[in-house]
């Protein structure tokens, strides 16, 4: 394979993609069953135009030319469905996107080029079946990207890490299932082809700030044994991972403001700030659902509700029903939306 220098590729680029007139390839708006590429070129024309003006001696080296325009990102497919072939396939500079195709996200070559830096490919688990995808996982900025291919420019899904947990699926194969605490965001489920790729993975979004769950069954059991709220954690405001047992000696009031607060954690915190708020806050959950905290899942099956263990949420009123523990962290009371903070004070009051 010939090996080509960045500097070397923008050489190539800028000349390739000058008028025909100052000996640039054909670049024009060209249709295909009826729809308009704009911008475009050939790639057999390319690759001709490369073996005429001395930047490759053969056809297949006027392919791998061609593919190091794509992984620099230079150059596209027109729908991101190939790579670069000798064929009459469209191809366009990213400069000549139109607006409305500009990517709305980094591509996956831009990715790859960052270091820490993991990618591969997956299996998605869709409303009916098994989906291909190509994700990417970016340590800097802790997001998963999703494609549909590893040729696609612009990210499906973005997937942040802080507000994820993940654990081994204990109903599929080298599988790995994803939850958010942002109840608009259904379970992800990955699919990998080795237990070896699954824990590498698995181990990459634990560094990545997602919090490395329990089986279905191992949280049944933790729920089913636990004496107390200590044996329980959660992420903070922060997306750092607390021990109840921080709690231990204290009498504690746990409230949730259920869909209240839509904004981001970072500015959750700020705001709060602005009134002094002393109390510890910690990132959003599920409270209700497979895929609701443990601690949640512990104090439901503690204290039932009126209307039975489901949380339940009152717009304008504090927001969600409100746990009450003792200093040995048994859950004691439990309150309905309806009930505000101070009116719970005598019974606080009451476990000192």
């Amino acid at each position: 394979m010939c090996e080509v220098d960045r500097d070397k590729i923008e050489h190539i680029c800028i000349k390739l993609r000058a008028s025909s007139a100052d000996g640039g390839l054909t670049i024009k708006d060209r249709y295909y069953h009826l729809r308009k590429y704009h911008s475009s070129f050939v790639g057999s024309e390319a690759i001709d135009w490369f073996i005429a003006n001395g930047f490759a001696t053969t056809r297949k080296e006027g392919v791998q030319l061609g593919q190091a325009l794509l992984d620099t990102d230079l150059v596209h497919h027109v729908v991101d469905e190939h790579n670069f072939e000798d064929r009459q396939l469209f191809y366009r500079f990213r400069q000549d996107d139109p607006p409305h195709l500009s990517p709305a996200g980094p591509s996956v070559a831009s990715l790859k080029k960052d270091c820490g830096t993991k990618f591969g490919p997956a299996q998605k688990k869709g409303l009916l079946k098994w989906q291909q995808a190509f994700i990417v996982l970016r340590q800097e900025d802790d997001i998963l990207y999703e494609f549909r291919t590893d040729l696609h420019s612009t990210p499906s899904k973005k997937y942040p890490l802080k507000e994820a947990t993940v654990r081994l699926d204990p109903l599929a194969k080298f599988c790995l299932l994803m939850s958010f605490a942002d109840i608009q965001r259904s379970d992800l489920r990955l699919a990998f082809s080795s237990d070896e790729e699954q824990l590498s993975w698995l181990k990459a979004f634990e560094k990545s700030g997602a919090i490395t769950g329990q089986t279905e069954e191992e949280v049944e059991d933790q729920v089913k044994n636990a004496e107390s709220i200590f044996v329980f954690n959660a992420k903070d405001i922060d997306g750092n991972a607390v021990s109840f047992e921080k709690y231990r000696g204290f009498v504690t009031l746990i409230v949730n403001f259920g869909k209240q607060e839509p904004d981001p954690e970072p500015v959750i915190k700020q705001f709060a700030a602005r009134y002094g708020v002393q109390f510890d806050m910690f990132s959003k959950i599920n409270v209700n659902g497979a895929s609701a905290l443990p601690l949640y899942k512990y104090l439901k099956s503690q204290l039932k509700g009126t209307l039975g263990s489901f949380i339940k949420w009152n717009f304008g009123k504090v927001g969600i029903d409100q746990f009450l523990c003792d200093r040995n962290g048994k859950p004691v009371k439990r309150y309905a939306p309806s009930v505000q903070p101070l009116d719970i004070a005598k019974d606080i009051e009451a476990l000192l």
